[in-house]
């Protein structure tokens, strides 16, 4: 047992100082590393940001003294690369707005490159007044020039109506001719009676040629030369007339007015004087009524008159 027991002691006293003797070596090589001093040249120093250059003025030259001690082998670089900033910051004056000098001869040729693109790259002309003016007229030349809207001539249908309230069908078309000038050709015609002793039938033409002050489409004032001829059987009272031979003929003058009531519809009025000639036997108003006489007369007065509806195609 006492054996077992100095076997432990010594076992314990062999680690600590195995221990110890590990604690000094990591001492000793912590301590005999040296922190190698980095010379730090802050005019050297990268960073992502662009440095805005200001002016490097030329550092004197130091002459070192005789007495003094010949620089150590590092600072001779950082020397040399004092010297070669200084010489670029002169070339950097020189060039003028900052741009630098180049630093090699490898960069002469990349700079040959540019000058030779911006020659082939065509420079704009200077413009001229005159030449301005004639590329203007050129330019209004070529655009396509609006071809003029066609004026529609004027075609209209109307039926005027105070002769339909008096159970005379009516209609009349109107067409453009000439920018003042149009042509209306109305026909009338009735074929029943209104009551037994009164009625009319009849088939009339009346052609008109008008002058319009202004165009015929706008509408307005005008004054027109017609001519008329109808076949007429017109009972009132006790007696009937009739045509036999050749119909009612004549002719006139009249006056007239159109409104525009939109861009299809308007309204029309006119006025007519002239002269008709007739012939016509008389009847007694009856059924199968006895001949009395032919008659022939000779009419000064109003020839047309109207209040007309107009749609206009």
């Amino acid at each position: 047992m006492s054996i077992n027991i100095q076997h432990m002691k010594l076992k314990r006293k062999i680690l600590r100082i195995g221990f110890l003797v590990l604690c000094l070596v990591v001492a000793s090589t912590a301590c005999s590393q040296d922190i190698p001093k980095t010379y730090i040249n802050k005019k050297t120093v990268v960073t992502s940001k662009p440095v805005i250059k200001k002016k490097v003025e030329t550092p004197a030259k130091a002459v070192p003294a005789k007495s003094e001690k010949p620089q150590s082998e590092k600072e001779i670089p950082a020397a040399k690369s004092s010297e070669r900033r200084a010489k670029e910051a002169e070339s950097e004056k020189q060039t003028g707005n900052g741009q630098k000098a180049p630093k090699s001869v490898k960069a002469q040729p990349k700079e040959k490159e540019r000058t030779a693109s911006k020659a082939k790259t065509p420079q704009p002309k200077r413009v001229t007044s005159q030449n301005a003016k004639a590329d203007s007229k050129r330019t209004e030349s070529k655009k396509p020039q609006p071809t003029p809207a066609k004026s529609h001539p004027f075609v209209a249908l109307k039926t005027n109506v105070p002769f339909l309230a008096a159970v005379v069908q009516n209609l009349a078309l109107e067409v453009q001719v000439h920018k003042h000038i149009s042509v209306d050709f109305p026909v009338m015609w009735s074929i029943s009676d209104i009551e037994r002793k009164h009625g009319l039938r009849t088939i009339a033409f009346q052609p008109e040629g008008r002058w319009w002050l202004k165009s015929v489409g706008e509408g307005g004032h005008f004054f027109g030369v017609h001519a008329h001829a109808a076949w007429f059987n017109l009972k009132w009272e006790e007696n009937r007339y009739q045509t036999e031979q050749r119909p009612l003929a004549g002719a006139g003058v009249s006056y007239g007015y159109r409104l525009p009531l939109g861009e299809h519809w308007g309204a029309e009025f006119n006025v007519g004087f002239g002269y008709a000639n007739m012939k016509y036997n008389t009847y007694y108003n009856i059924e199968n009524g006895a001949y009395i006489d032919t008659r022939i007369r000779n009419y000064w007065g109003i020839t047309r008159a109207g209040l007309s509806l107009v749609y206009r195609f």
